[in-house]
């Protein structure tokens, strides 16, 4: 039974813990509650007025709440302003538990972007092979290579991994470990860690079927397996943002932006396994993956 123990605990990088020295509970609802207050009044209040202006600014027919769908100017304004969970997150990391900005990037205290990249070697190749096939399925129409078509897939390219870095750096970052720190145990915090923070992330995309529910637990229960395994939130924002872009952006090439929609039915069976196929690969390669990090903290200073 140690010797188990022993061996699960190995697994684990101590990202979810690493908080666990500043245990009281104002400190869990500062950073967690602040976060998920500010995400509401950044999507809920401000993302409305905001995308209606810049599509009047563009010329295109502004955002209707009452007839709701992806106008252009909505959706950039929704990938930026989620984007600017990531200072949030960090501030109030801060505040909560007075740590550094960086050390909420991973357990090195900075974000480390030799492990994106050796990651990235791993997952783009498959990803984007798992994009062509599955399109069809999607009915997403053939690409027309206009200017505006054009100007929005580069806008896509930066701004969905910023959207997805903030997604990621609040809950697999500041609420996973912010409710982590208030468990002893470090499988019991990361299985009650992990388990808050996929229903969380799961109920925040406002979809009401249940496949796309379960598809986007399935997905931030993949994200935290990666953030605990690696020790930080570089694998987690990676795949995050490759697999919303590589899906967005055919959409965007046919000029369907508006019909966009959070993924249904047996389909999302597909992204489920492959999310969790590539978890499998990435758990095994962590060592890998992580290798120079640690040679470079060992170093002497």
């Amino acid at each position: 039974m140690n010797a188990r123990l022993s061996a699960q605990r190995s697994s684990l990088s101590g990202y979810v813990q690493s908080l666990r020295h500043r245990p009281q509970l104002w400190r869990t609802l500062l950073a967690a509650g602040g976060g998920l207050v500010i995400m509401v009044l950044l999507l809920g209040v401000a993302a409305v007025p905001i995308g209606r202006a810049v599509d009047k600014l563009i010329g295109v027919t502004p955002f209707d709440p009452a007839n709701p769908s992806f106008t252009i100017g909505f959706w950039a304004a929704g990938n930026l302003l989620i984007a600017l969970l990531v200072p949030v997150s960090m501030l109030l990391h801060k505040l909560a538990y007075g740590a550094a900005p960086g050390a909420l990037s991973s357990i090195a205290g900075r974000f480390r972007w030799v492990v994106l990249a050796r990651a990235a070697a791993v997952v783009l190749p498959p990803w984007l092979v798992y994009a062509l096939i599955i399109q069809p399925s999607l009915g997403t129409g053939s690409p027309r290579w206009t200017a505006l078509n054009i100007v929005l897939c580069l806008v896509a390219l930066v701004t969905i991994p910023l959207q997805s870095a903030g997604e990621e750096f609040l809950f697999r970052g500041l609420i996973f470990r912010a409710i982590g720190a208030r468990f002893a145990r470090p499988v019991v915090a990361f299985i009650i860690a992990t388990t808050i923070t996929a229903l969380q992330f799961g109920l925040i995309h406002g979809a009401s079927d249940r496949w796309a529910v379960g598809y986007y637990v399935a997905a931030g229960i993949s994200f935290a397996v990666l953030a605990e395994r690696t020790g930080g939130l570089e694998v987690p924002v990676l795949i995050h943002a490759v697999n919303n872009t590589v899906l967005l952006v055919p959409v965007i090439l046919a000029g369907e932006l508006a019909t966009v929609s959070a993924p249904t039915g047996p389909v999302v069976v597909v992204p489920v396994i492959v999310l969790a196929i590539m978890t499998f690969v990435l758990w095994r390669m962590t060592p890998w993956l992580t290798k120079v990090t640690r040679e470079r903290e060992e170093v002497p200073v």
